[in-house]
């Protein structure tokens, strides 16, 4: 393989994973067809996503999720993109692979705000959203803990106090431990009340000392939690902040483009600068794009001619240099 930092396969994934070594892979973002049944076609690009039956598409998957498992470093994770039409017998496939206990989260991405069926004769709940697998290969996987910024609500209300003289806000958060004994907390008098504390004595005095510690007659000192200093709420596993292509501008016509916002998070999340991504589905090379604008090193497949064009344009508009591997010609 090419030393080029980034490198396009025109091949099935199957053949790029044969020739990957064993663990040298940071992080998959995987982005296969859903078995929705559909031919997916815009602007020359797209795919055919229709199946025979659910056991022949699981059957697809099987060797290529088998591959991601081979190449993934035991500080790697892999992120399987899917919805509801084949997320759950997937998953199955994937804890079977992976083993149930590497399994990490069900992100649910809300993809869109609203569907129009009902007024179509629909006789079921709106589907606007997607799954995404997560499995990681250990406990000692990359993981960067993300932040969402404070909605107004939450600031307003949690972060009501307002000091004096630096109009900072701040919110009083609890000093004394969860637990108690049992987590081998200190227990000590701190300003004439007795409890299990979360710090030591020194470092509570160094926190009065500093004016973090709100001491009121009669009433469990409190600790002061500056808004300022706050990183923003941690990502949970319902996304429904990241908008969809269409509203983005960047789309480049491929039918199942993700946004950018979507790919950036999860590499923030487990890689780091200099690791190496691995993107078997390439499609539109959204992932290869945001690769690059992050530091990483990138390994795309995609068997779509049109579609490796459209990652090579993509790219290379970025000013990223990119090796070709053409391996066969596909339409």
């Amino acid at each position: 393989m090419s030393s080029a930092d980034f490198v396009l396969f025109h091949e099935d994934c199957l053949e790029t994973l044969r020739r990957l070594p064993r663990a040298s892979v940071d992080l998959v973002y995987a982005d296969p067809p859903f078995f929705s049944g559909r031919i997916y076609n815009t602007g020359g690009c797209g795919f055919d996503d229709r199946w025979n039956s659910l056991s022949s598409y699981l059957e697809w998957m099987a060797p290529r999720l088998r591959g991601f498992k081979r190449v993934l470093k035991s500080t790697g994770t892999v992120y399987i993109h899917c919805d509801w039409h084949a997320s759950h017998p997937l998953k199955v496939l994937a804890d079977r692979i992976f083993g149930p206990g590497k399994f990490l989260n069900e992100i649910v991405w809300k993809r869109q705000s609203a569907h129009s069926d009902t007024a179509q004769g629909s006789r079921h709940f709106g589907r606007i959203h997607d799954t995404i697998l997560v499995y990681a290969m250990s406990d000692k996987r990359v993981w960067n803990q993300q932040y969402e910024p404070y909605n107004d609500t939450y600031t307003k209300h949690e972060y009501r106090h307002i000091e004096p003289g630096t109009g900072r806000r701040y919110a009083l958060g609890d000093l004394t431990a969860p637990g108690g004994a049992g987590k081998k907390n200190p227990h000590y008098e701190f300003a004439g009340t007795e409890r299990y504390w979360r710090y030591s004595r020194t470092k509570m005095l160094e926190l009065l000392k500093a004016g973090r510690i709100i001491l009121t007659k009669g009433k469990t000192p409190r600790l002061k939690r500056y808004l300022d200093e706050m990183k923003g709420r941690p990502i949970q596993d319902v996304w429904t902040d990241i908008t969809p292509v269409p509203a983005t501008g960047q789309g480049v016509s491929y039918p199942t483009q993700k946004p950018e916002a979507l790919i950036e998070r999860i590499i923030k999340t487990s890689s780091n600068p200099g690791q190496l991504i691995y993107d078997p589905f390439t499609g539109s090379g959204t992932t290869g794009a945001v690769s690059f604008k992050l530091s990483r090193r990138w390994i795309g497949s995609e068997v779509s001619t049109r579609a490796c064009r459209a990652t090579l344009n993509r790219l290379t508009t970025l000013g990223c240099r990119v090796t070709y591997e053409l391996k066969h010609s596909c339409s």
